[in-house]
This record gives C-alpha cells, sequence and structure tokens, in this order.
C-alpha cells in the first residue's frame, strides 16, 4: 500500500468518524454544539438548519417513545380503577368547602366608597 492510499484512508476514516459522531451527537449533544460540530463540515446554512431540525425532531419523537412505552408498561401492571378503590378501602377523605356568596350591589357599593 503507498503512502497516498493511506493517505486517503485515513482521511476516509476521519471523515466516516466524523459523520458518526455528527450522528450520535444529533441525539445527544446540545444545539450549540451541534451547531459547532457540524460547522466543521463547512455545509451550506440550510443544511445545517435542516441537520439541526432533524435532530431537534427525533429527540423530541424519541421521548415521545419512551413516554409511551413506559405508561403502557405502567397501566399494563397497575389498574387505576383498583388503585383508586384501595386508597378509598384504606383513607378516610375529608372535603371541606367554603362558598362565600356576595350580592353584587352590595359589592358595587362597597367599591364605589358608599
Amino acid at each position: 500500500m503507498s503512502g497516498d492510499d493511506r493517505d486517503d484512508q485515513a482521511g476516509s476514516l476521519s471523515w466516516a468518524k466524523k459523520l458518526m459522531t455528527a450522528g450520535v451527537g444529533a441525539f445527544f449533544l446540545t444545539e450549540e454544539a451541534l451547531r459547532t460540530l457540524v460547522s466543521e463540515f463547512k455545509l451550506p446554512k440550510e443544511i445545517v438548519g435542516s441537520i439541526l431540525d432533524g435532530a431537534k425532531n427525533v429527540r423530541k419523537e424519541f421521548m415521545q417513545n419512551v413516554v409511551s412505552e413506559m405508561m403502557v408498561k405502567i397501566q399494563d401492571k397497575v389498574d387505576p380503577s383498583v388503585m383508586v378503590a384501595d386508597f378509598f378501602k384504606k383513607n378516610e377523605v375529608t372535603l371541606e368547602v367554603k362558598i362565600k356568596v356576595k350580592d353584587k350591589s352590595q359589592s358595587e357599593a362597597d367599591s364605589s366608597g358608599v
């Protein structure tokens, strides 16, 4: 293998490593850190914006899927109606409500100083 071939291979590996870092970093890095990383590629602003938007959408979709899956797992293991029934069986609940009714003409007179 000649020196030029090794240089080309090293350059290709370097680019592959940067692309993998950018791909994985798109999920884990902050927007500013990702912007700095992508700027090394000397890409047009439109492409950088598209990459950042894509990363934002991937993070959002991932988090929605995680929450959805967690809720399914919890609901599979816990029946809310049984949980509420058990709560009321074990606890005494006291509800105190205070309602105050005031005549409108009385409150208007109070506010005008009469």
